[in-house]
């Protein structure tokens, strides 16, 4: 992608007021996919984004590494956002590929639900703690 820094950068200050100047990195038909929604086309994408900014609170990413060559970009990031007064941190990545007109066709991120998500919520941190106490290999 000739301008991922540009794109990096308006991700970076991603908002409502900035959503269409993102959502034109993408191809009409982009698929998207994440460990929760799966579809095609950039109208549900931009109404993916719309959904981030209503459901929580300062949702922004930071980009931590960046992998491309012509046709694919890697990126990983963390997504920091509040929700009910609770700040929360994601670890995950995105792969992005591109057709020939340098607009992205497939946006795949990937990152561990159980581990960002529900490890956070104090009963499934309990029951998993026992089962890890059980099942992990012990070096000790």
């Amino acid at each position: 992608m000739k301008s991922l820094t540009e794109f990096k950068e308006r991700f970076l200050n991603l908002n409502e007021s900035t959503l269409d100047e993102i959502i034109s990195y993408y191809d009409e038909n982009v698929f998207f996919k994440d460990p929760f929604n799966e579809f095609n086309g950039r109208e549900k994408l931009k109404k993916l984004f719309l959904h981030m900014f209503i459901t929580f609170k300062n949702p922004h990413f930071v980009f931590i590494d960046t992998i491309e060559n012509s046709e694919e970009i890697f990126l990983t990031w963390d997504f920091i956002f509040s929700y009910k007064e609770k700040l929360f941190k994601i670890h995950g990545s995105s792969h992005l590929k591109l057709n020939d007109e340098e607009k992205i066709v497939y946006h795949r991120d990937y990152w561990d639900v159980g581990e960002e998500l529900l490890l956070k919520i104090p009963l499934i941190k309990s029951l998993y703690g026992f089962f890890q106490n059980k099942l992990a290999l012990s070096f000790n």
